[in-house]
Protein backbone atom coordinates (compact mmCIF):
# COMPACT_ATOMS: atom_id res chain seq x y z
CA UNK A 1 0.00 0.00 0.00
CA UNK A 2 1.04 3.61 -0.59
CA UNK A 3 2.55 5.30 2.44
CA UNK A 4 0.29 8.14 3.57
CA UNK A 5 1.28 11.47 5.04
CA UNK A 6 0.14 12.15 8.60
CA UNK A 7 -2.58 14.52 7.39
CA UNK A 8 -3.80 11.95 4.86
CA UNK A 9 -3.83 9.21 7.49
CA UNK A 10 -5.78 11.41 9.93
CA UNK A 11 -8.32 12.27 7.25
CA UNK A 12 -8.74 8.61 6.28
CA UNK A 13 -9.30 7.62 9.90
CA UNK A 14 -11.70 10.40 10.78
CA UNK A 15 -13.78 9.79 7.65
CA UNK A 16 -14.45 6.28 8.96
CA UNK A 17 -15.32 7.41 12.50
CA UNK A 18 -18.83 8.31 13.62
CA UNK A 19 -19.87 9.26 17.16
CA UNK A 20 -21.33 6.42 19.19
CA UNK A 21 -25.15 6.34 19.39
CA UNK A 22 -26.62 8.15 22.39
CA UNK A 23 -27.92 6.28 25.42
CA UNK A 24 -29.45 7.35 28.74
CA UNK A 25 -27.15 7.12 31.73
CA UNK A 26 -27.73 7.91 35.43
CA UNK A 27 -26.16 11.19 36.51
CA UNK A 28 -23.42 9.45 38.47
CA UNK A 29 -22.28 7.62 35.32
CA UNK A 30 -22.54 10.57 32.92
CA UNK A 31 -19.48 12.47 34.16
CA UNK A 32 -17.01 13.17 31.31
CA UNK A 33 -19.52 12.01 28.71
CA UNK A 34 -20.72 14.26 25.89
CA UNK A 35 -24.31 15.40 26.13
CA UNK A 36 -26.42 14.21 23.17
CA UNK A 37 -29.57 16.30 23.75
CA UNK A 38 -30.35 19.67 25.30
CA UNK A 39 -31.48 19.65 28.92
CA UNK A 40 -34.53 21.87 29.44
CA UNK A 41 -35.50 22.77 32.98
CA UNK A 42 -39.08 21.83 33.90
CA UNK A 43 -38.93 24.03 37.00
CA UNK A 44 -37.85 27.43 38.23
CA UNK A 45 -34.62 27.49 40.21
CA UNK A 46 -35.13 28.58 42.89
CA UNK A 47 -38.71 27.38 42.89
CA UNK A 48 -40.01 30.19 45.08
CA UNK A 49 -39.00 33.57 46.47
CA UNK A 50 -36.64 32.77 49.32
CA UNK A 51 -34.39 34.41 51.83
CA UNK A 52 -30.75 35.10 50.95
CA UNK A 53 -29.80 35.49 54.63
CA UNK A 54 -30.69 34.49 58.16
CA UNK A 55 -32.89 37.21 59.60
CA UNK A 56 -36.48 38.39 59.71
CA UNK A 57 -39.05 38.64 56.92
CA UNK A 58 -40.71 42.03 57.15
CA UNK A 59 -42.85 44.58 55.37
CA UNK A 60 -40.30 47.16 54.25
CA UNK A 61 -42.79 50.00 54.83
CA UNK A 62 -42.89 49.09 58.54
CA UNK A 63 -39.15 49.65 58.99
CA UNK A 64 -38.40 52.39 56.45
CA UNK A 65 -37.43 54.83 59.24
CA UNK A 66 -35.47 52.36 61.37
CA UNK A 67 -31.94 53.22 62.51
CA UNK A 68 -29.72 52.64 65.52
CA UNK A 69 -31.16 55.66 67.36
CA UNK A 70 -34.72 54.96 66.31
CA UNK A 71 -35.30 51.17 66.21
CA UNK A 72 -38.62 49.80 65.09
CA UNK A 73 -40.16 47.11 67.26
CA UNK A 74 -41.88 44.17 65.55
CA UNK A 75 -43.71 41.18 66.95
CA UNK A 76 -42.32 37.78 65.82
CA UNK A 77 -45.26 35.64 64.73
CA UNK A 78 -43.57 32.66 63.04
CA UNK A 79 -40.32 30.83 62.43
CA UNK A 80 -39.57 29.54 58.92
CA UNK A 81 -36.62 27.15 58.51
CA UNK A 82 -35.36 26.04 55.12
CA UNK A 83 -37.48 23.22 53.72
CA UNK A 84 -40.70 24.32 55.43
CA UNK A 85 -43.54 26.29 53.84
CA UNK A 86 -44.84 29.31 55.76
CA UNK A 87 -48.16 28.73 57.52
CA UNK A 88 -48.93 32.36 58.42
CA UNK A 89 -48.39 35.63 56.62
CA UNK A 90 -46.71 38.84 57.81
CA UNK A 91 -49.16 41.48 59.01
CA UNK A 92 -48.40 45.15 59.77
CA UNK A 93 -45.79 45.58 62.51
CA UNK A 94 -45.07 41.85 62.64
CA UNK A 95 -42.27 39.74 61.24
CA UNK A 96 -41.24 36.12 60.78
CA UNK A 97 -37.94 34.60 61.85
CA UNK A 98 -36.47 33.17 58.63
CA UNK A 99 -33.40 31.23 57.60
CA UNK A 100 -31.37 31.18 54.39
CA UNK A 101 -33.26 29.41 51.59
CA UNK A 102 -36.61 29.41 53.37
CA UNK A 103 -39.69 30.60 51.43
CA UNK A 104 -40.77 34.21 51.90
CA UNK A 105 -44.14 34.37 53.69
CA UNK A 106 -47.09 36.18 52.21
CA UNK A 107 -47.14 39.87 53.09
CA UNK A 108 -43.35 40.22 53.47
CA UNK A 109 -41.37 42.03 50.79
CA UNK A 110 -37.88 42.14 52.35
CA UNK A 111 -35.62 40.43 54.85
CA UNK A 112 -33.72 42.25 57.57
CA UNK A 113 -30.37 40.61 58.31
CA UNK A 114 -30.07 39.12 61.78
CA UNK A 115 -27.06 41.39 62.40
CA UNK A 116 -29.33 44.45 62.00
CA UNK A 117 -31.69 43.39 64.79
CA UNK A 118 -31.58 42.76 68.51
CA UNK A 119 -34.00 41.17 70.96
CA UNK A 120 -36.41 43.68 72.49
CA UNK A 121 -38.60 41.78 74.91
CA UNK A 122 -40.24 38.39 74.74
CA UNK A 123 -41.80 37.88 71.32
CA UNK A 124 -40.44 41.14 69.89
CA UNK A 125 -37.32 42.35 68.10
CA UNK A 126 -35.83 45.77 67.52
CA UNK A 127 -34.92 46.52 63.89
CA UNK A 128 -31.93 48.89 63.68
CA UNK A 129 -31.75 49.41 59.90
CA UNK A 130 -34.19 50.06 57.09
CA UNK A 131 -34.50 47.75 54.08
CA UNK A 132 -35.64 48.35 50.53
CA UNK A 133 -38.44 46.30 48.95
CA UNK A 134 -36.90 43.06 47.64
CA UNK A 135 -33.74 43.37 49.75
CA UNK A 136 -32.18 40.01 50.70
CA UNK A 137 -34.77 38.10 48.66
CA UNK A 138 -33.85 35.66 45.90
CA UNK A 139 -36.68 35.57 43.39
CA UNK A 140 -38.22 32.42 41.93
CA UNK A 141 -36.48 31.58 38.66
CA UNK A 142 -33.64 34.03 39.36
CA UNK A 143 -31.08 31.31 38.51
CA UNK A 144 -33.05 29.23 35.99
CA UNK A 145 -36.49 29.88 34.55
CA UNK A 146 -38.79 26.97 33.75
CA UNK A 147 -38.41 26.11 30.07
CA UNK A 148 -34.83 27.37 29.83
CA UNK A 149 -32.11 25.27 28.19
CA UNK A 150 -29.56 24.73 30.96
CA UNK A 151 -27.17 22.37 29.13
CA UNK A 152 -26.55 22.21 25.39
CA UNK A 153 -26.01 19.09 23.29
CA UNK A 154 -22.33 18.63 22.54
CA UNK A 155 -21.17 19.82 25.96
CA UNK A 156 -18.60 17.77 27.83
CA UNK A 157 -20.17 17.02 31.19
CA UNK A 158 -17.98 18.03 34.10
CA UNK A 159 -18.93 18.14 37.79
CA UNK A 160 -20.60 21.54 37.46
CA UNK A 161 -22.78 20.39 34.57
CA UNK A 162 -23.80 17.23 36.43
CA UNK A 163 -24.75 19.44 39.38
CA UNK A 164 -26.86 21.68 37.15
CA UNK A 165 -28.71 18.67 35.74
CA UNK A 166 -29.44 17.47 39.26
CA UNK A 167 -30.63 20.95 40.28
CA UNK A 168 -33.40 20.86 37.67
CA UNK A 169 -34.43 17.33 38.67
CA UNK A 170 -32.83 15.26 35.88
CA UNK A 171 -32.09 11.76 37.17
CA UNK A 172 -30.43 10.65 33.95
CA UNK A 173 -29.00 12.26 30.82
CA UNK A 174 -28.95 11.29 27.16
CA UNK A 175 -25.24 11.09 26.40
CA UNK A 176 -22.75 9.51 24.04
CA UNK A 177 -21.19 6.71 26.09
CA UNK A 178 -17.47 6.42 26.64
CA UNK A 179 -15.97 4.14 24.00
CA UNK A 180 -14.61 0.81 25.20
CA UNK A 181 -11.08 0.41 23.87
CA UNK A 182 -9.38 -2.98 23.93
CA UNK A 183 -5.58 -2.90 24.25
CA UNK A 184 -3.64 -5.98 23.15
CA UNK A 185 0.14 -6.23 23.40
CA UNK A 186 1.83 -8.83 21.17
CA UNK A 187 5.15 -10.62 21.42
CA UNK A 188 6.47 -13.79 23.04
CA UNK A 189 9.21 -11.73 24.69
CA UNK A 190 6.74 -9.59 26.69
CA UNK A 191 6.09 -10.43 30.36
CA UNK A 192 4.11 -8.78 33.12
CA UNK A 193 6.00 -6.49 35.52
CA UNK A 194 6.83 -8.21 38.79
CA UNK A 195 7.91 -11.49 37.26
CA UNK A 196 11.61 -12.35 36.94
CA UNK A 197 12.96 -11.81 33.44
CA UNK A 198 14.37 -14.70 31.47
CA UNK A 199 16.83 -14.36 28.63
CA UNK A 200 15.50 -12.12 25.86
CA UNK A 201 12.40 -11.04 27.77
CA UNK A 202 11.27 -7.48 28.50
CA UNK A 203 8.57 -6.07 30.73
CA UNK A 204 5.27 -4.95 29.29
CA UNK A 205 5.25 -1.16 29.45
CA UNK A 206 3.02 -0.56 26.44
CA UNK A 207 -0.26 -1.87 27.79
CA UNK A 208 0.05 0.17 30.99
CA UNK A 209 0.98 3.35 29.12
CA UNK A 210 -1.67 2.92 26.45
CA UNK A 211 -4.45 2.10 28.92
CA UNK A 212 -3.47 5.32 30.69
CA UNK A 213 -3.63 7.32 27.44
CA UNK A 214 -7.01 5.73 26.70
CA UNK A 215 -8.33 6.87 30.07
CA UNK A 216 -6.91 10.35 29.50
CA UNK A 217 -8.84 10.43 26.23
CA UNK A 218 -12.04 9.88 28.23
CA UNK A 219 -12.54 6.27 27.19
CA UNK A 220 -12.77 2.97 29.04
CA UNK A 221 -9.73 0.72 28.52
CA UNK A 222 -10.19 -3.04 28.33
CA UNK A 223 -6.97 -4.99 28.86
CA UNK A 224 -6.84 -7.88 26.40
CA UNK A 225 -3.56 -9.25 27.75
CA UNK A 226 -0.40 -10.31 25.95
CA UNK A 227 -0.64 -12.40 22.78
CA UNK A 228 2.02 -14.85 21.66
CA UNK A 229 3.39 -14.54 18.14
CA UNK A 230 0.98 -17.14 16.79
CA UNK A 231 -2.03 -16.69 14.56
CA UNK A 232 -4.14 -18.79 16.91
CA UNK A 233 -3.50 -16.66 20.00
CA UNK A 234 -3.80 -13.40 18.09
CA UNK A 235 -7.03 -14.55 16.46
CA UNK A 236 -8.59 -15.52 19.78
CA UNK A 237 -7.67 -12.31 21.61
CA UNK A 238 -8.46 -9.88 18.78
CA UNK A 239 -11.77 -11.63 18.07
CA UNK A 240 -12.71 -11.29 21.74
CA UNK A 241 -11.75 -7.61 21.67
CA UNK A 242 -13.88 -6.98 18.60
CA UNK A 243 -16.86 -8.63 20.28
CA UNK A 244 -16.54 -6.64 23.52
CA UNK A 245 -15.15 -3.27 22.49
CA UNK A 246 -15.81 -0.37 20.14
CA UNK A 247 -12.12 -0.09 19.29
CA UNK A 248 -9.23 -2.55 19.38
CA UNK A 249 -5.65 -1.30 19.62
CA UNK A 250 -2.87 -3.82 19.09
CA UNK A 251 0.77 -3.11 19.82
CA UNK A 252 3.53 -4.78 17.84
CA UNK A 253 3.41 -7.33 15.04
CA UNK A 254 2.60 -4.87 12.22
CA UNK A 255 5.94 -4.70 10.42
CA UNK A 256 7.37 -7.14 7.84
CA UNK A 257 9.05 -9.85 9.93
CA UNK A 258 8.09 -13.51 10.02
CA UNK A 259 6.37 -12.97 13.38
CA UNK A 260 4.50 -9.83 12.35
CA UNK A 261 1.13 -11.51 11.95
CA UNK A 262 -1.40 -8.89 13.04
CA UNK A 263 -2.33 -7.75 9.50
CA UNK A 264 -3.04 -11.31 8.39
CA UNK A 265 -5.15 -12.06 11.46
CA UNK A 266 -7.17 -8.88 11.01
CA UNK A 267 -7.90 -9.91 7.42
CA UNK A 268 -8.97 -13.37 8.61
CA UNK A 269 -11.37 -11.72 11.05
CA UNK A 270 -13.04 -9.71 8.29
CA UNK A 271 -11.38 -6.36 8.98
CA UNK A 272 -10.91 -4.11 5.96
CA UNK A 273 -7.40 -2.68 6.01
CA UNK A 274 -7.50 0.99 5.06
CA UNK A 275 -3.77 1.67 5.14
CA UNK A 276 -0.57 0.31 6.60
CA UNK A 277 2.26 2.86 6.50
CA UNK A 278 2.44 6.49 7.58
CA UNK A 279 5.26 8.90 6.72
CA UNK A 280 6.06 9.76 10.32
CA UNK A 281 8.83 9.17 12.78
CA UNK A 282 8.49 7.40 15.08
CA UNK A 283 5.68 5.14 13.90
CA UNK A 284 5.98 4.32 10.20
CA UNK A 285 4.36 0.83 10.45
CA UNK A 286 0.77 1.60 11.50
CA UNK A 287 -2.35 -0.29 10.52
CA UNK A 288 -5.85 1.12 10.41
CA UNK A 289 -8.80 -1.09 9.61
CA UNK A 290 -12.53 -1.37 10.14
CA UNK A 291 -15.14 -3.99 10.66
CA UNK A 292 -18.81 -2.93 10.72
CA UNK A 293 -19.20 -0.57 13.70
CA UNK A 294 -15.66 -1.36 14.90
CA UNK A 295 -12.27 0.33 14.54
CA UNK A 296 -8.91 -1.43 14.67
CA UNK A 297 -5.52 0.22 15.07
CA UNK A 298 -2.24 -1.68 14.84
CA UNK A 299 0.56 0.28 16.51
CA UNK A 300 4.28 -0.40 16.25
CA UNK A 301 5.84 -2.15 19.23
CA UNK A 302 8.55 0.30 20.23
CA UNK A 303 7.17 2.18 23.26
CA UNK A 304 7.76 5.69 21.93
CA UNK A 305 6.36 4.75 18.51
CA UNK A 306 3.27 3.29 20.18
CA UNK A 307 2.72 6.40 22.32
CA UNK A 308 3.26 8.90 19.51
CA UNK A 309 1.07 7.10 16.98
CA UNK A 310 -1.64 6.74 19.60
CA UNK A 311 -1.56 10.45 20.42
CA UNK A 312 -1.34 11.65 16.82
CA UNK A 313 -3.63 9.16 15.04
CA UNK A 314 -5.73 7.15 17.51
CA UNK A 315 -6.64 9.79 20.10
CA UNK A 316 -8.49 12.04 17.60
CA UNK A 317 -10.59 9.07 16.51
CA UNK A 318 -11.52 8.28 20.12
CA UNK A 319 -12.52 11.89 20.76
CA UNK A 320 -14.72 11.89 17.65
CA UNK A 321 -16.32 8.63 18.81
CA UNK A 322 -17.18 10.42 22.04
CA UNK A 323 -18.91 13.18 20.06
CA UNK A 324 -16.30 15.88 20.65
CA UNK A 325 -15.40 18.48 18.01
CA UNK A 326 -11.96 19.59 19.20
CA UNK A 327 -9.76 16.63 18.33
CA UNK A 328 -6.25 18.09 18.56
CA UNK A 329 -3.82 17.83 21.43
CA UNK A 330 -3.68 21.04 23.46
CA UNK A 331 -0.81 23.22 22.34
CA UNK A 332 1.00 26.47 22.86
CA UNK A 333 3.33 28.69 20.88
CA UNK A 334 6.95 28.35 21.95
CA UNK A 335 10.41 29.36 20.84
CA UNK A 336 13.03 26.75 20.04
CA UNK A 337 15.81 27.01 22.64
CA UNK A 338 18.04 24.78 20.47
CA UNK A 339 17.94 23.48 16.92
CA UNK A 340 15.39 20.74 16.19
CA UNK A 341 17.05 18.84 13.34
CA UNK A 342 15.29 16.28 11.11
CA UNK A 343 17.61 14.79 8.49
CA UNK A 344 15.13 12.07 7.57
CA UNK A 345 12.47 11.84 4.89
CA UNK A 346 9.48 11.62 7.27
CA UNK A 347 7.76 14.09 9.57
CA UNK A 348 9.48 13.71 12.95
CA UNK A 349 7.61 14.09 16.23
CA UNK A 350 10.46 15.12 18.47
CA UNK A 351 10.04 15.09 22.22
CA UNK A 352 10.79 18.31 24.07
CA UNK A 353 10.95 19.99 27.46
CA UNK A 354 9.28 23.33 28.10
CA UNK A 355 10.45 26.16 30.30
CA UNK A 356 8.85 29.52 30.91
CA UNK A 357 11.34 32.35 31.04
CA UNK A 358 9.96 35.81 31.72
CA UNK A 359 6.57 34.86 30.32
CA UNK A 360 7.93 33.23 27.16
CA UNK A 361 7.83 29.48 26.58
CA UNK A 362 11.06 27.89 25.39
CA UNK A 363 11.24 24.31 24.12
CA UNK A 364 14.36 22.17 24.12
CA UNK A 365 14.70 18.80 22.34
CA UNK A 366 15.46 15.87 24.59
CA UNK A 367 18.93 14.47 23.87
CA UNK A 368 17.77 10.93 23.01
CA UNK A 369 15.06 10.65 20.35
CA UNK A 370 15.14 6.91 19.56
CA UNK A 371 11.81 5.10 19.29
CA UNK A 372 12.95 2.63 21.94
CA UNK A 373 13.97 5.31 24.48
CA UNK A 374 11.08 5.26 26.93
CA UNK A 375 12.57 8.11 28.94
CA UNK A 376 12.18 10.36 25.88
CA UNK A 377 8.41 10.18 26.33
CA UNK A 378 8.28 9.96 30.13
CA UNK A 379 10.53 13.04 30.47
CA UNK A 380 8.80 15.01 27.72
CA UNK A 381 6.41 17.90 28.16
CA UNK A 382 5.47 18.09 24.51
CA UNK A 383 5.85 16.93 20.93
CA UNK A 384 7.30 19.19 18.24
CA UNK A 385 6.57 18.48 14.58
CA UNK A 386 9.73 18.84 12.51
CA UNK A 387 9.11 18.47 8.76
CA UNK A 388 11.22 16.05 6.74
CA UNK A 389 14.70 17.25 5.80
CA UNK A 390 14.42 20.46 7.77
CA UNK A 391 15.57 22.25 10.91
CA UNK A 392 13.65 24.45 13.31
CA UNK A 393 16.45 26.77 14.23
CA UNK A 394 17.09 28.04 17.73
CA UNK A 395 15.05 31.21 18.23
CA UNK A 396 12.38 30.24 15.71
CA UNK A 397 8.73 29.99 16.75
CA UNK A 398 7.15 26.54 16.81
CA UNK A 399 4.04 24.80 18.05
CA UNK A 400 4.44 22.57 21.12
CA UNK A 401 1.81 19.83 21.41
CA UNK A 402 1.34 19.26 25.11
CA UNK A 403 1.69 15.89 26.81
CA UNK A 404 1.19 17.04 30.38
CA UNK A 405 0.31 20.09 32.39
CA UNK A 406 2.94 22.75 32.84
CA UNK A 407 1.58 24.78 35.73
CA UNK A 408 -1.06 22.41 37.06
CA UNK A 409 -0.69 18.83 38.32
CA UNK A 410 -3.70 17.66 36.30
CA UNK A 411 -2.61 16.48 32.86
CA UNK A 412 -3.92 18.30 29.82
CA UNK A 413 -4.05 15.12 27.74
Amino acid sequence: MTMLSVSEAKAEILTAVHPLPPKPLPLAEALECVLAADVVSPINVPGWDNSAVDGYAVRSIDVDSANGNNPIHLRVTAEIPAGKAPTVGVEPLTCARIFTGAPIPEGADAVVMQEDTRPHHEGYIAVNDAVEPGENIRRAGDDVAAGAVVLRAGMLLGPAQIGMAAAVGAAQLNVRPKPRVGVLVTGAEIVEPGRPLQGGQIYDSNSYALCGWVRRAGCEPVELGIADDTKEDLHEKIDYGLSECDVVVTVGGVSVGEYDLVKDVLADLGCEQKFWKVAMRPGKPFVFGTRPEKLVFGLPGNPVSAAVTFLVLVRPALLKLRGLANLDLPSLQAEAAEDFVNRGDRLHYMRGRLENRDGKWLVTPLPKQGSHVISSISDADCLVEVPEGSTIAAGAPTRAWLLRALTDPISLV
